[in-house]
């Protein structure tokens, strides 16, 4: 299989891949928030900074149920973005 057809088929699915990374990131803060509730007010301030700054490092942090299905959220988003990446590499896009 050459590089070039190996592009066409990479570039859609790192996309999708991608998309499929971003829904199951929803779907996690919407399932997985709650357990914030579990901080007192003076140590709340420090969990929300932390989530204003580095959203997605803090929901799986501070939210251990929500550490199992970050591991699914790094294989879908790195694996798009690793698959669109080559793909870009591979194709023959005029600039």
């Amino acid at each position: 299989m050459s590089k070039q057809l190996l592009g066409l088929i990479f570039l859609p699915a790192g996309i999708l891949s991608m998309c499929a990374a971003a829904l199951w990131q929803m779907y996690t803060v919407m399932t997985e928030s709650h357990t914030l509730n579990r901080f007192k007010d003076r140590q709340l301030v420090w969990v929300v900074a932390a989530l204003f700054f580095s959203f997605t490092l803090a929901l799986y942090w501070f939210c251990p149920n929500a550490r199992k299905k970050g591991l699914l959220f790094a294989l879908l988003g790195g694996g798009g973005a690793l698959m669109y990446g080559l793909a870009r590499i591979w194709l023959p896009f005029k600039s």
